[in-house]
């Protein structure tokens, strides 16, 4: 027996009638192609089939009374056949339409028990769990689906199950049942569509749930996603009892297990909600060393802001900026007290510290407030999206000696020379990496142990002097070349196949390193350094043996920059002294802060990091800046030379 069936009803049945499954639609659409195979191979249709088309053929045209007849004449004429169960169920269908509920819940219980093997009795059940509800028989809804078998049911069968048994217990206000037939029913989505509609259910009944609720579905339920919605309940339901320090701390808890949860969204919103419970757009925090370790850092940093805020007024022409200074005194307690209290003082961004960051960025990242950190400490800005740093790396240095090396210099082959402790060994694997990004190549590598005054052994090492023998090479070292040794034999001449060579390490070992470089016939490669390198007592030592070095740094305070000439200047006048880089650095993140408070004025702490993100470079003493989407610095460092006796800034 064939059944038959128009695909415009189809299509018509399946938008038109929500409570009709999905499922439905497609097995109804394969009776449809099935009958049409039909008709190419018989041109007069079985009195069954006959039967359907003209039923369906009224359906198509609302004529729903004639139709419902004929579905039913065909279930009774042929109860044996294949298309009998499918017109039970449309019958079922236009009677719930028609208001009919109890009789199409008869036709629907006569289509499970006669045929409860075919693949139209589960969806008689949904339909039938359906018109319960739609009657508001919600304990009769809650019957129907626990004998309604999950074995061997298909997934969207299930999805609406427990959709509708969730939405019963919610109409008896058994909300903690229904959050669980929801998260059944979560279980089941596997389409975005339906997942969204299941969202929606479980966050209202979620935000029915007391504390002692969640609290024991949390104790059972293990799934991520669903923990997610009782943990934003939670967090809600503490700051309503003014537990809001708990309910900070559980929103980053929540912001840091989940990074797609259908909540997230709000629960940034909530979290900007409770840190900008106090917030004053014009007042800016800054937490500083003024006792223990790095005192001296932090009233140095101080100088910087405070003449930041004086240049701010001047050009912004706004009077009531405020800056709020907290002692860290070099301690972890004390630097998270002191965050809390500058964002309840209403700071809508907070500069510092210098020591004591990993404490800090915790604090800052909690409250949901902007730190702009002042530390060269790796890793810091990855702790959280409002954790900044505006402070010279080892990697900013690296990258900014080796694009000039090659894109100004012409330089592709190098050679490394450093120091065999932490500093001098990260500096070699930064710039061993960012050589071979660019395709260079690393021509040799040698270190030296920290503390000692003769440097001819790891420069004749690096040269190839150190051995004797023939000069073997390997075609692929994890060190560029490899020397053989072998027995005595007559000197010979160093091997220089690098144009440029690499020393990570301070001013004092400079000053016996170069002359040594010199005398070992290296005096005419490039010599690349670190900031380190930038000392007065090197110049005076090794003035000529500089004449070839390039060194970055991240403030120039000889610039002939007018913005650098300016604050040099004004801070001359201030303070009696020249400013140099840690004073540089804080006068810039202070103005940048100010000048995007100015021209952006953020409504909240969220508006305020979102500015900094968007912010095009901004233009200031220790050259333009932007911030990369982890909260790093995205600079280009000055470059120096060596040039009668005293360094100057390199055009680039």
């Amino acid at each position: 027996m064939f059944v038959s069936v128009s695909m415009r009803s189809v299509r018509k049945v399946c938008v038109g009638l929500k409570p009709i499954l999905i499922a439905f639609c497609v097995l109804i659409s394969l009776a449809s192609l099935w009958g049409c195979a039909s008709k190419h191979r018989a041109e007069t249709p079985h009195p069954e089939q006959a039967l359907f088309i003209q039923a369906e053929e009224a359906f198509e045209k609302r004529a729903y009374d004639r139709a419902q007849k004929l579905y039913g004449k065909l279930a009774r004429l042929y109860p044996k056949s294949a298309s009998a169960p499918a017109a039970l169920l449309k019958q079922g269908i236009i009677l719930g339409m028609a208001g009919e509920e109890k009789k199409a819940e008869s036709v629907y219980q006569k289509l499970i028990s006669r045929y409860a093997d075919t693949a139209f009795a589960p969806l008689a059940r949904i339909e039938s769990l359906t018109l319960s509800y739609r009657l508001g028989d919600f304990p009769a809804v809650i019957q129907k689906g626990i004998r309604f078998s999950d074995k061997g049911a298909a997934a969207d069968h299930l999805l609406r199950k427990y959709a509708t048994m969730g939405d019963a217990y919610l109409g008896l206000g058994d909300r903690v049942d229904a959050v669980d037939a929801y998260f059944t029913a979560l279980s089941m989505s596997g389409h975005a569509i339906a997942v969204k509609g299941i969202s929606g259910r479980i966050r209202k009944a979620v935000a029915g749930l007391t504390l002692e609720e969640v609290q024991g579905m949390l104790e059972r339920v293990h799934e991520k996603e669903k923990r997610g919605y009782l943990l934003f309940q939670r967090f809600q339901i503490l700051s309503q009892d003014g537990l809001k320090e708990d309910a900070l701390k559980g929103v980053n808890e929540f912001l840091t297990l989940y990074s797609d949860h259908p909540m997230r969204d709000e629960t940034i919103s909530f979290r900007e909600a409770l840190s900008s419970y106090h917030y004053n757009a014009h007042v800016l925090g800054c937490l500083l060393p003024f006792t223990g370790r790095y005192a001296e850092y932090g009233r140095r940093t101080r100088q910087g802001i405070e003449l930041a805020f004086q240049e701010a007024v001047r050009q912004t022409g706004i009077t009531d900026f405020q800056i709020l200074f907290r002692d860290t005194a070099s301690d972890d307690e004390t630097t998270k007290k002191a965050v809390k209290e500058l964002v309840e003082a209403g700071a809508a961004a907070i500069i510092g510290p210098v020591g004591n960051v990993e404490a800090a960025a915790a604090e800052a990242q909690l409250r949901g407030v902007v730190l702009m950190t002042l530390t060269g400490k790796e890793g810091v800005p990855a702790t959280g999206d409002f954790i900044f740093r505006n402070f010279m790396t080892r990697q900013m240095q690296v990258k900014t000696v080796v694009s000039y090396a090659f894109e100004v210099l012409g330089v592709n082959d190098f050679a490394i020379l450093y120091p065999d402790e932490p500093y001098g060994r990260d500096f070699m694997t930064l710039f061993w990496d960012e050589v071979t990004r660019f395709g260079g190549e690393i021509r040799g590598v040698e270190s030296y142990p920290s503390g000692i005054k003769d440097f001819s052994k790891a420069i004749k090492k690096l040269t190839g002097l150190y051995y004797s023998g023939e000069r073997a090479v390997e075609e692929k070292s994890p060190w560029g070349r490899v020397w053989p040794e072998a027995e005595e034999e007559k000197p010979r001449e160093a091997v220089v196949d690098f144009e440029a060579i690499f020393i990570p390490d301070s001013a004092k070992n400079l000053q016996l390193i170069l002359p040594q470089l010199a005398f070992h016939d290296l005096g005419g490669v490039y010599t690349l350094g670190t900031n380190l390198w930038h000392s007065p007592e090197l110049m005076k030592v090794a003035s000529k043996q500089l004449k070839d070095s390039i060194i970055p740094d991240g403030f120039f305070e000889r610039s002939r920059n007018p913005r650098v000439l300016r604050f040099v200047k004004d801070f001359k006048k201030a303070y009696g002294k020249r400013p140099e880089y840690i004073e540089a650095i804080s006068y810039d993140s202070a103005l940048m802060l100010f000048t995007l408070i100015a021209s952006s004025n953020p409504k909240g702490r969220g508006e305020m990091r979102d500015a900094i993100f968007s912010m095009n470079e901004f233009s200031g003493v220790t050259g333009e800046v932007s911030f990369d989407e982890t909260g790093e610095a995205d600079r280009a460092l000055t470059l120096l030379k060596a040039k009668r006796r005293r360094f100057v800034e390199l055009e680039r």
